[in-house]
């Protein structure tokens, strides 16, 4: 098994610790333009996505976490905070320029009984951002529906999302699912329950553990195959079709 425990990227110059309170404050009050306005300055630092979400949003979810396990904030002020920094994020993403065709593809998933798609949501902005193509399937994934689109679609890789401990066991499943269908494809493995404890890695048997956002966008941009096979645009495929007509045309008149 090959593991990814690379060094960490260097943060930007000016860090961006100072903007959790705030972003705390906003999130939990509603106050989308706030949000905004923090995650801009944040960019204007040096954060791109992969530091946004190790340095910004992860520690200001892990104090929501923490608030609503003391009574401190209601189920519902937690899913506030989680659609009003997925939507920022979206819109963040949608100016962002694409990846070019012909990109590899990455499936990401939560498992069955995983219900916290936040990070599988930022992940999948990073893969776009690192130049790959991402196809994110979301929260609570049975394991026989993803391994059949794994079978049916043949990504180069495959990130499976856990945040909970206990379903370790159910990681293990899948991942042996995946390599038994299509042994090249490359299983990576990350979330909250590999950040409590990387013992968990070795139970699960990924291809790689990325226990956090930048550790991801390290691995995507070192794994991006150098040349992608580009499919043909429509002006080719008008060349490609004279260039048959005239053979065609030629084999006629020879006969």
């Amino acid at each position: 098994m090959r593991s990814s425990r690379r060094k960490a990227a260097s943060p930007p110059k000016q860090g961006i610790g100072d903007l959790t309170g705030p972003l705390l404050v906003s999130l939990l009050a509603g106050q989308e333009d706030e949000v905004e306005s923090q995650l801009n300055e944040a960019a204007r630092r040096g954060a791109d996505t992969a530091v946004l979400a190790r340095d910004l949003v992860e520690p200001v979810f892990k104090e929501i976490g923490e608030m609503w396990m003391r009574g401190e904030v209601t189920p519902a002020e937690e899913h506030l905070a989680t659609e009003l920094i997925s939507r920022c994020l979206t819109r963040r993403g949608a100016a962002r320029q694409r990846p070019l065709p012909g990109a590899p593809r990455i499936l990401l998933s939560c498992l069955a009984g995983e219900f916290h798609e936040l990070g599988i949501r930022i992940a999948a902005d990073i893969v776009q951002e690192s130049g790959w193509i991402a196809e994110s399937l979301g929260a609570n994934v049975p394991r026989t529906a993803l391994v059949g689109l794994v079978a049916e679609r043949l990504p180069r890789v495959v990130g499976l999302s856990v945040a909970l401990p206990a379903h370790i066991p159910e990681c293990l499943k899948t991942i042996e699912a995946i390599k038994k269908i299509a042994p090249g494809i490359k299983v990576l493995v990350g979330g909250n329950a590999f950040r409590r404890d990387r013992a968990f890695e070795d139970l699960a048997g990924p291809d790689a553990c990325l226990p956090d956002a930048i550790a991801l966008r390290d691995w995507l941009v070192e794994n991006r195959p150098r040349r992608a096979a580009l499919p043909r645009t429509k002006e080719t495929c008008r060349r490609v079709a004279k260039s048959l007509h005239r053979r065609m045309a030629g084999a006629h008149s020879a006969r």
